[in-house]
């Protein structure tokens, strides 16, 4: 494993100038050229010979990339594999390249979660390019967040709205009676608003969510239930980018939730899963 930083560790330079790659391949050969190419761009560039080691570095320096560069075909473990642990576990772009140009591979690269998808022999306009999936995804990123949000609010809303339908069905009963019933409600209420805010405030740790962590374990049991739900895994990435994440945000998170069986996890967290895979698919569809 080597670091070089050109021209780049100098002195700052203006973005992309020092964007931080972690290279792939275990060819020296092949890793000597595209580390002199990508230096010339002004990259910093950590080279590695094998994609065991190079998922070793990139868990024990999180946030010291910006970006994978990595080969398809290695020894110890093919790219799709070290692919799938950097989509489950990092939020990092990356992009395959290989001489294998046939279309069933560039698929299954794309649909893994690579980025793009290089063919061998590397192009100097390939790489100078690259930088644009690093912005790509920090802005799909802040895209995610502002629609999980949404998508709670929308929860809130909808859970508020149920509320009132099923208090206007007591309206069976004489006038007196449901204004009764209201006004006992509505002491409770406020009883357990208090309580709970009471909690709150002894209890910081209660606001806020558990971080939940897609592990491949948990990874394998989700797209297990997707196909339980006969829904093609391609299919679905289609879906998702033709018609967004909103289509799904009821019916399949939920079915999909019930089906995992896992303790702790929320329809929020799957619907949260479906976006990372909707930008998946966007990448893959265009």
């Amino acid at each position: 494993m080597l670091d070089s930083g050109g021209a780049a560790a100098a002195a700052p330079a203006e973005f992309p100038a020092g964007l931080r790659v972690l290279l792939v391949d275990d060819d020296p050969t092949c890793l000597m050229i595209l580390d002199r190419m990508l230096r010339k761009c002004l990259y910093h560039v950590t080279t590695c010979s094998r994609a065991a080691a190079a998922l070793k570095i990139l868990r024990e320096r999180k946030g010291c990339f910006d970006l994978v560069l990595s080969d398809v075909y290695m020894p110890d473990m093919d790219g799709f594999k070290l692919l799938e642990h950097i989509g489950l576990e990092m939020d990092l772009p990356v992009i395959m390249m290989s001489s294998d140009d046939h279309k069933d591979v560039v698929m299954k690269g794309v649909t893994h979660g690579a980025c793009d998808y290089i063919i061998k022999p590397v192009r100097m306009e390939s790489l100078k390019n690259i930088w644009q999936h690093v912005v790509r995804k920090k802005r799909n990123g802040s895209k995610e967040l502002e629609n999980s949000g949404s998508l709670e609010d929308n929860d809130r809303q909808r859970g508020g709205v149920d509320e009132g339908d099923n208090a206007s069905s007591a309206c069976a009963g004489s006038w007196k009676s449901v204004k009764r019933k209201k006004e006992e409600v509505k002491d409770d209420d406020e009883d357990d608003d208090e309580e709970e805010a009471l909690e709150e405030h002894e209890d910081p740790s209660h606001s806020k969510k558990p971080r939940v962590v897609w592990s491949v374990d948990l990874h394998q049991k989700f797209v297990n239930a997707v196909n339980q739900l006969g829904v093609d895994s391609k299919f679905l990435l289609t879906l998702l980018k033709l018609v967004g994440i909103h289509f799904f945000s009821e019916a399949v998170p939920k079915k999909i939730l019930e089906l995992m069986s896992v303790v702790g996890l929320t329809r929020e967290n799957v619907a949260s899963h479906l976006q990372v895979l909707q930008i998946v698919g966007r990448n893959g569809v265009d």
